[in-house]
């Protein structure tokens, strides 16, 4: 929470809990319980309005340039689970990736 603290000074520290709440755990779910997962954030923070989704142009502009180098199909779901994992790693030590690769 401390990288989303500092880039984000003048919002509430509930808007930021929210935030990283959502953000490290939205991965992590099976899509049958994110709907679940989104209602319980929505009552635990009531009269808040959702934070917006990370944001990464630059990220995403290198993102599209290895996907035509190397003939990729380039997927929304796929790039959401590459900008998650992005995410991820700027906030843990290590991480795990497990499932099958394709």
């Amino acid at each position: 929470m401390g990288a989303t603290k500092r880039e984000n000074l003048d919002k509430p520290e509930a808007f930021l809990v929210y935030q990283t709440v959502r953000d490290m755990n939205l991965s992590k779910l099976v899509a049958q319980d994110v709907p679940l997962f989104l209602s319980l954030l929505a009552d635990l923070f009531p009269g808040m309005s959702p934070p917006p989704k990370g944001n990464y142009p630059k990220e995403e502009e290198i993102l599209e340039k290895v996907v035509e180098k190397y003939g990729l199909v380039h997927h929304d779901d796929w790039v959401l689970k590459v900008k998650q994992l992005y995410e991820t790693t700027k906030v843990r030590h290590g991480i795990m990736l497990v499932g099958p690769s394709g």
